[in-house]
């Protein structure tokens, strides 16, 4: 279980809102173009905001998946190679589709930066064998490719967005694949980092990755961008945490399975945490507690119908005022 994270001092300048892009946001260019632009409107009208981000949809699986098959098969190395040409081809092709020629050429850079290392890694996998380490490093790839992309698009769209590094930021132990976070350790750089950025930029983090104090890439498990979200909000006494899925919000039951499931527009905390603990709210286990903790709320929101207004979650005696954007 993580440590609760320590009383921290007020920041001058806290973040009116965290935003978190799931892969379903930034997975295709029509919806990551919606990303950019509710970013822009939030930085013009409600700044300071921070962005949190997943890797592009399905790429964390694809990637979970090869380097269990390049540990086992005989033709792990085809296998690495044909995943590395797959990533490439279609952030090369959601690149060309959201930046300017001036953003693809510096992102082909880091594409092939990024992906060279990727090829180091599976090589290192079927040479040695497969390791909960190794995983983690392929993982965390998907957000290293998915980052930036946001990042140069905010700058092609005029504001000033820094690329930074989760892995300099949240810091984690050991136990790779599901990493427990050093919350005092943490709280620390990721005040430091803030309180060093200028006031007027929009800064773009990657959700579901940290570092163990050694260095070594962690992951924080499935939907662990959620939790990174809700870790940023409680360190720097965000105003609030809206996370954009496919779905308009919560719902009573599967709405893709069940006919009958009903939209939810709000919950109390309590309720959300009682369908956390059942596995029905989708999220990362530990999302809740750290926006509990500082009575920071939630909503849920859909990237495909940004202007509906969700699922709000609230702690007692918050209002939809303090959510952003108000319902």
């Amino acid at each position: 279980m993580p440590t609760p994270v320590p009383p921290l001092p007020a920041l001058e300048s806290p973040p009116r809102v965290v935003f978190k892009f799931g892969g379903t946001s930034v997975g295709t260019p029509e919806r990551f173009e919606t990303v950019i632009s509710i970013v822009r409107e939030a930085a013009a009208t409600a700044a300071p905001v921070v962005v949190i981000v997943s890797a592009l949809s399905q790429v964390s699986r694809q990637l979970s998946r090869a380097v269990e098959k390049v540990a086992t098969q005989a033709d792990g190395q085809a296998v690495g190679a044909s995943v590395i040409d797959t990533l490439r081809a279609r952030h090369q092709q959601q690149a060309e589709a959201v930046l300017s020629a001036e953003r693809q050429d510096a992102y082909a850079a880091l594409l092939d930066e990024r992906l060279g290392a990727l090829r180091e890694r599976f090589a290192a996998v079927e040479a040695s064998g497969f390791t909960p380490a190794a995983r983690d490093a392929v993982l965390a790839t998907g957000e290293q490719l998915s980052v930036p992309m946001v990042t140069l698009a905010l700058r092609d769209a005029g504001l000033r967005a820094p690329h930074c590094h989760a892995t300099r930021l949240v810091v984690t132990d050991d136990t790779h694949g599901e990493a427990h976070v050093h919350t005092e350790a943490t709280a620390r750089c990721v005040q430091n980092w803030y309180q060093a950025l200028a006031p007027d930029v929009v800064p773009v983090v990657a959700g579901f990755i940290g570092a163990t104090p050694a260095g070594a890439t962690t992951t924080l498990g499935f939907e662990g961008s959620d939790y990174s979200a809700s870790l940023f909000a409680r360190i720097l006494g965000a105003r609030c945490v809206t996370r954009y899925t496919d779905v308009d919000g919560l719902y009573t039951a599967d709405p893709s399975a069940h006919d009958d499931a009903q939209r939810l527009d709000r919950l109390s905390m309590e309720e959300a945490f009682a369908m956390t603990e059942s596995g029905d709210l989708g999220m990362h286990p530990k999302t809740l507690r750290p926006l509990a903790d500082a009575n920071i709320p939630m909503q849920v929101r859909s990237i495909m119908q940004p202007d509906r207004p969700g699922t709000s979650i609230l702690p007692t005696d918050v209002s939809t005022e303090a959510l952003w954007p108000v319902p």
